[in-house]
């Protein structure tokens, strides 16, 4: 059983993973890839790289026939299938044995009979190991499965028996709601792992979501490497997870991991794999909710904390090798945090994001690991998973490992693509987090609506402005201050005041903020629109950071300049402001758009050039009511239907603030 090289047959940040794992154990590692990960880093990280298909999945990694001829056509002794595509497929590993090849993973039977819910949670019941109440019964008709809702009541879990990762799952409130949602279960298990079977589980919404780390080597040993929570989901999908588990009574984590031991062991496993319950805080009692029978996503916290590498051991157990490790052998030092990195918008509903990735900067530091499978240029493709990457932390303590997690997302920047990095900031915020007493349901309590981007403050959007100065200065040298070249973004207005310009930034919300900029020798006053005026001391551009001076502190801002357009960081969210010329300021904030039934408002600042109109008289719909300069463009302001005019508020020479009610009229009388 002993081998020299390993195909992996994965991709992302897995991929590069086990290529690491392989080399540290002086195994060669071969990859694969798709077309749309040709250039992928895993690939590059490999020995040997090779094509395997289109960027379909089902085409690709999840062909089974074309992963086993690649590893027998490269010379390959091992396949080691990652997580998630074939990785706790039955019929693949069996497939990869058949074919001479050793399956890094546990026996295909041990796979079959947990990979079933139905079947685990049978085997848990015979070891005497808790479970969720619900209704489990292999071949359920929809009728059965309707009788065993009523006596489990609702609210209540459909989940597909094969499924994982949130698929094929489906919560119901309402036993009216139960035969639709049913039927959509089923399907989404069909389509997902080729299976319609379900079960049902009682839901409870304030539980935590706990997993007990395992190792065995199908020889009677078997170990735990303690626990962890990923109670932190969205969608039913993990997205912070911690070791240990916060706040859980001493008896209660013995138990839990006595009762992984114990199934471990009762099935003889021998690989690495995750024995996951549900805890309930108000009860103290957990339930057995599945096995997972690979390396899980979450593997390096467990790692940190333990000092025991998991993908090597996996690889050695593989071989035929025994545990030489003892229980005893096995201590729970500090604390680790994990968050994972997504392409994906949680502003809105988490819905994935595509795209070249044109600029990353991962976190480094004591306590920080970063495991990434991207890079600059690489393509994000709608065909895989959206995880990027995960931002992983050490500390003595969870204080310290939050603290170092939250600065190294903060150290993290992405651009090209839309990530979820502003959210995990957020929820490493939550008081019920920095308690220790979240939960499952927390990201939809917190945020019932779902959750948004934080509004640009004052500060941000001071920091778009002196950034806008880099923005049309293209040959500014690296580390200058904005200050040395403010010259060629004077503008003079027209009421000869020299040093005075009003220029325009578009944000990525889709609005228009005008921004006064006086030179006062020295020093930048700004004005944005419905504020104060703001003094600007100092700015200094240094290796991506903006530093400002005013109010008498200082601003940091992560900033990056692509010809006219900006964007800036700030915990995680990054917000990207266009500079408009003045033709494309005045195309996006069109006079007649400025006018409703009762007044005429200014678009934008500017100086009132011509007043048509005084109080008392009639005008007619597109009648031009005033002419207002901005940006040396002329603006005709319409009235936009019949009506007598009310009040006249400025006269020629005037100058206006964007937003300003200039003229208020009434509507004529039929």
């Amino acid at each position: 059983m002993t081998y020299s090289s390993v195909l992996i047959a994965n991709r992302g940040e897995i991929a590069v993973r086990l290529v690491r794992a392989c080399h540290d154990e002086g195994l060669d590692a071969i990859a694969v890839y798709s077309d749309a990960d040709r250039t992928a880093p895993h690939v590059r990280a490999a020995d040997k790289a090779i094509r395997i298909g289109p960027a379909e999945a089902a085409a690709s990694y999840l062909n089974g026939n074309v992963l086993i001829m690649a590893a027998l056509n490269a010379g390959a002794d091992a396949i080691h299938p990652g997580y998630g595509f074939l990785s706790e497929n039955a019929d693949f590993a069996q497939a990869c044995i058949d074919a001479g090849l050793t399956f890094v993973g546990p026996k295909p039977k041990i796979i079959r009979q947990m990979g079933s819910k139905i079947a685990a949670k049978s085997a848990a019941e015979a070891a005497g190991i808790p479970v969720v109440p619900g209704y489990h019964l292999a071949g359920a008709s929809d009728l059965d499965l309707t009788a065993g809702a009523k006596r489990v009541g609702v609210p209540l879990l459909i989940k597909a028996s094969a499924g994982g990762g949130g698929r094929g799952m489906r919560r119901v409130n309402n036993l009216e709601d139960f035969a639709e949602q049913l039927t959509l279960a089923r399907q989404e298990g069909t389509a997902a792992f080729g299976n319609d079977a379900v079960l049902l589980e009682k839901y409870l919404p304030r539980a935590r979501h706990l997993e007990v780390q395992i190792l065995g080597d199908g020889q009677g040993n078997a170990l735990h490497l303690f626990e962890r929570d990923c109670s932190i989901q969205r969608h039913h999908q993990k997205v912070i997870e911690e070791a240990p588990a916060p706040n859980l009574p001493d008896t209660v984590r013995a138990d839990m991991l006595s009762a992984a031991l114990k199934l471990a062991v009762s099935i003889g496993y021998d690989s690495a794999g995750t024995v996951e319950f549900i805890y309930d805080a108000t009860t103290e009692a957990f339930y057995f909710l599945e096995m997972n029978t690979r390396l899980q996503v979450e593997h390096p916290i467990t790692e940190m904390v333990t000092g025991i590498d998991i993908a090597r051991w996996q690889l050695r157990i593989a071989s035929g090798a025994t545990l030489t490790l003892t229980q005893d052998d096995i201590r729970c030092n500090g604390w680790a945090m994990e968050a994972r990195l997504t392409a994906e918008d949680p502003a809105t509903n988490f819905q994935p994001e595509t795209g070249n990735i044109t600029d990353i900067v991962f976190p480094s530091g004591e306590g920080v690991r970063v495991d990434s499978g991207i890079a600059e240029g690489v393509t994000i493709s709608h065909h895989y998973d959206s995880m990027l990457a995960k931002v992983i932390a050490f500390g003595g303590n969870r204080a310290i490992a939050r603290r170092r997690l939250r600065r190294a997302l903060e150290e993290t920047r992405l651009d090209g693509i839309g990530c979820n990095l502003g959210f995990l900031i957020s929820l490493l915020d939550l008081p019920s987090f920095l308690s220790g007493t979240h939960h499952t349901a927390l990201v939809s309590d917190t945020w019932p609506e779902g959750w948004k981007r934080p509004r640009r403050t004052v500060d941000g959007q001071i920091s778009a402005v002196v950034s806008a100065l880099q923005a049309f200065l293209p040959t500014v040298p690296d580390n200058a201050s904005p200050w040395h070249s403010l010259g060629a973004w004077r503008v003079t207005t027209p009421l000869g005041r020299s040093g005075t310009a009003t220029h325009y930034l578009h944000d990525d919300n889709g609005i228009v903020t005008a921004a006064a900029v006086n030179d006062d020798g020295g020093q930048i006053t700004i004005r944005l629109e419905d504020t104060d005026a703001h003094i600007v001391e100092a700015a200094h551009w240094a290796d991506d950071i903006l530093a400002l001076t005013y109010a008498n502190k200082i601003e940091m801002h992560v900033a990056r300049v692509h010809n006219r357009s900006v964007t800036l960081w700030r915990d995680g969210n990054p917000h990207r402001i266009e500079v408009l010329t003045p033709e494309e300021a005045l195309l996006d904030k069109p006079g007649d758009a400025a006018c409703d039934s009762t007044a005429i408002i200014a678009p934008m600042p500017g100086l009132v050039i011509d007043v048509r109109v005084s109080p008392g008289d009639m005008v007619m719909a597109g009648d031009t009511i005033l002419v207002l300069e901005a940006m040396k463009l002329l603006q005709n302001l319409n009235s936009p239907r019949d009506a007598t005019v009310l009040e006249v508020r400025y006269e020629a020479g005037d100058t206006v603030d964007g937003g300003a009610i200039l003229v208020t009229f009434v509507t004529k009388e039929p």
